[in-house]
């Protein structure tokens, strides 16, 4: 990186952004009720694991013993892992929808805080999501982004140190969980023995596992990101932008 001309000023950390037509917009109230949408996916995903979990038992005794297993077990254990895939599917959607929602808040208020660093934009905060592929990092780098942006101050015009270990672990998790949960679904509807079904069953059982850790640091980021947020539009004026 080549160093910046001696006649060109380097504003400290906290000098006044030039904003023009943006506002700071408080994303408490988004991050809470994703908390509490988080707070269902996380009871969706301990069903999906329990139906996980019995389907994978059912297969191990049909290959043990399979005059111990009936019809009736077998239909009761395929009807909780469509149910199961019904209700977390669901829940996901409601859940991504107040995610993006608040994504596209931060990241415009990440803008406001370090004019010119919000890239990938704003806008792309919303579509990063339906995008093939693209979604599987794109999202991430917006995250990392908004995260280094929002920092607040130190009393000695530095940055705030906070560490991206939390953005890191919750991309990672939902990442994993959505790949093996797909790879996982498909499998299972590709199935035609008892060892593959239970094969696929091991497969959606981890990516559930995931998912739920995946609900569960979900909100902390987003509740951390928040504060941090809150922290920042305190600690100095912002042109164009009301306070948080």
């Amino acid at each position: 990186m080549s160093a910046a001309p001696a006649d060109t000023p380097v504003p400290p950390p906290n000098a006044v952004p030039v904003v023009t037509g943006v506002r700071l917009r408080s994303a408490v109230g988004l991050a809470i009720a994703l908390t509490v949408l988080c707070v269902v996916s996380v009871g969706c995903g301990v069903y999906a694991v329990y139906a996980d979990w019995t389907t994978w038992t059912l297969m191990g005794r049909l290959l043990s013993d399979p005059g111990a297993v009936g019809d009736a077990d077998l239909g009761r254990g395929e009807s909780l892992i469509l149910l199961a895939a019904s209700v977390q599917s669901k829940a996901l959607i409601v859940t991504c929808v107040a995610f993006i929602v608040w994504f596209h808040r931060v990241r415009t208020n990440a803008g406001v805080f370090a004019p010119g660093s919000d890239k990938p934009a704003s806008g792309v905060a919303v579509g990063a999501r339906f995008v093939p592929l693209a979604k599987l990092w794109l999202p991430y780098r917006i995250a990392a982004t908004t995260w280094e942006s929002s920092r607040p101050l130190r009393a000695d015009d530095g940055y705030r140190s906070f560490p991206s270990t939390l953005v890191n672990c919750w991309w990672g998790a939902f990442v994993a969980a959505r790949v093996l949960g797909w790879c996982g679904g498909l499998a299972y509807r590709l199935a035609e023995s008892p060892g593959a079904v239970r094969y696929t069953a091991t497969t959606m059982l981890v990516g559930d596992v995931l998912d739920i850790v995946a609900a569960i640091l979900a909100p902390l980021f987003a509740l951390r990101l928040t504060a941090m947020q809150r922290t920042r539009s305190a600690q100095g004026p912002v042109v164009a932008a009301a306070r948080l």
